[in-house]
């Protein structure tokens, strides 16, 4: 059989990708994170990926979007998290910009994933004659 995953959808494979390279990055003993500001950080990329694929699951599109939505506000959340350990100086400008740019690029592409789900949606019913 011959179907798509959630694991195919190129948003959750960068996603992924970013939160395995933030996991191992975190595991830097010289890092002046805090282990519970280090877990938070651990968490909202797993919260990610848990929404894309929890959105991926649902099977009207409004259920779809609002899965889609948690996962960009999660990415929003990891932007403006990984800015303040950067601000106080707990988290290095290189890492933060790396990190922060990878999280926009997902934040972007969750974005048009729900707009394309509502056009389908609004062509849909559109497409539909009206009945007298």
């Amino acid at each position: 059989m011959n179907y798509m995953i959630y694991k195919d959808l190129n948003v959750y494979k960068r996603a992924y990708k970013v939160a395995i390279d933030l996991h191992l990055y975190l595991k830097n003993d010289k890092l002046k994170i805090t282990a519970q500001q280090a877990e938070g950080l651990k968490s909202l990329s797993r919260e990610i990926l848990a929404n894309i694929a929890e959105g991926f699951a649902q099977r009207t599109p409004k259920a779809k979007r609002y899965f889609n939505f948690k996962a960009l506000d999660a990415a929003r959340r990891m932007i403006m998290d990984l800015e303040f350990l950067s601000d106080i100086q707990c988290l290095p400008s290189e890492e933060h910009e790396q990190f922060s740019k990878e999280y926009e690029v997902c934040a972007a592409m969750l974005y048009k994933l729900n707009q394309s789900i509502l056009n389908k949606e609004i062509g849909k019913t559109e497409a539909e004659p009206v009945k007298a």
